[in-house]
């Protein structure tokens, strides 16, 4: 099988020959021409440019030869289009207006036709040069995340968000209500230009109790995860520190639950159902172990996933600096070895 087909396979619980193997940020600080290029640009102007974007992306594809591309970006493009500048220090992100009072929601933009065009072009392109052979996933931050970022200023502290989700709940909806158009809009026009699939980010679900993810995401979540049903996309969610919430993450409408490493595979399988969908989920930091020990943990996590309907085989996070190349090479080798079973 290409790996196109047998990304879109596993997504729709289909038979493959083996799970399908991509990993978040694949494209990114770990990998030498990648470093290259960022030598000589900034990271905005990186996902601003969609030649740059474009190349950035094919870089681990032609590296590792994996499944499916994810279109290099950054969650914050939306926030950014709807009027809230941020910048990318060393640090990490800072905005430099935040939205705390209903109207500060007010004022922020719509987005229309030719938001955002930067990133649909990239994934136009990508989809050109992938064709056939290689899935590509588009991908945004989910509204509570984003929140977080936009309320937050950047992400060192949780104190004004959860102000706001206990004292001042209506402002809160309000601003998540805006982000998911604003997400459902940004998500399929990356459909329409070619992603097979779109991952939604949620980096910081994970901090809410229950009853505040029952209240401040599902609901939403479940609109956007129909909006890319109706637009021919296929959807993976993805929260981070989630294993607390992860009924209630399954329960969002996804074609496939991503799942971080705090709970095994085996494990999140029986609880979301083995008629579902599961991608994941092996320790990023793990590829800093002995390629013998990667494969060996890949390889069991390889047969975990085949107690679900379908499994596409990812980390449990994104890939972080100084990764080693043989530990990423260690895990494909891994993957691929299934296909002989």
């Amino acid at each position: 099988m290409r790996g196109r087909e047998r990304f879109i396979a596993a997504l729709e619980g289909r038979p493959v020959d083996r799970p399908p193997v991509w990993l978040m940020r694949q494209a990114g600080r770990y990998l030498p021409e990648y470093r290259a290029v960022r030598a000589q640009h900034s990271f905005q102007e990186m996902y601003r440019r969609p030649e740059l974007a474009t190349e950035v992306t094919l870089q681990p594809i032609r590296r590792f030869g994996f499944d499916a591309a994810i279109l290099f970006s950054d969650i914050l493009v939306v926030p950014e289009a709807m009027g809230l500048p941020v910048e990318f220090p060393e640090g990490g992100p800072v905005f430099a207006h935040t939205v705390h009072t209903q109207a500060d929601v007010e004022a922020l933009h719509d987005l229309r036709e030719g938001s955002l065009a930067f990133a649909i072009e990239a994934v136009a392109g990508l989809r050109r040069a992938l064709g056939d052979e290689t899935a590509l996933v588009g991908f945004a931050g989910a509204p509570y995340t984003l929140a977080v970022y936009s309320i937050e200023g950047g992400s060192d502290s949780f104190k004004e968000i959860k102000r706001l989700e206990y004292a001042e709940p209506r402002v809160l909806e309000a601003l998540l209500d805006r982000l998911t158009d604003a997400v459902i809009f940004f998500l399929r026009r990356q459909i329409a230009a070619g992603a097979d699939a779109v991952q939604l980010f949620d980096s910081w679900g994970g901090n809410l109790a229950p009853d505040g993810f029952e209240r401040f995401v599902v609901p939403r979540m479940r609109r956007i995860f129909a909006a890319v049903r109706e637009a021919g996309g296929r959807s993976i969610y993805f929260v981070n520190g989630g294993a607390g919430l992860l009924e209630r993450s399954a329960a969002c409408g996804s074609d496939a639950v991503s799942i971080d490493w705090h709970v095994t595979l085996g494990e999140a399988i029986e609880r979301v159902g083995r008629d579902r969908i599961v991608q994941g989920n092996m320790d990023p930091l793990a590829l800093f172990g002995p390629p013998a020990q990667v494969e060996a943990r890949a390889a069991a996590i390889v047969e975990q996933g085949r107690r679900a309907r379908g499994h596409v085989f990812n980390v449990g996070h994104g890939l972080v600096p100084g990764t080693p190349s043989e530990g990423v090479e260690a895990l494909v080798r891994a993957v691929r070895a299934a296909e002989r079973r």
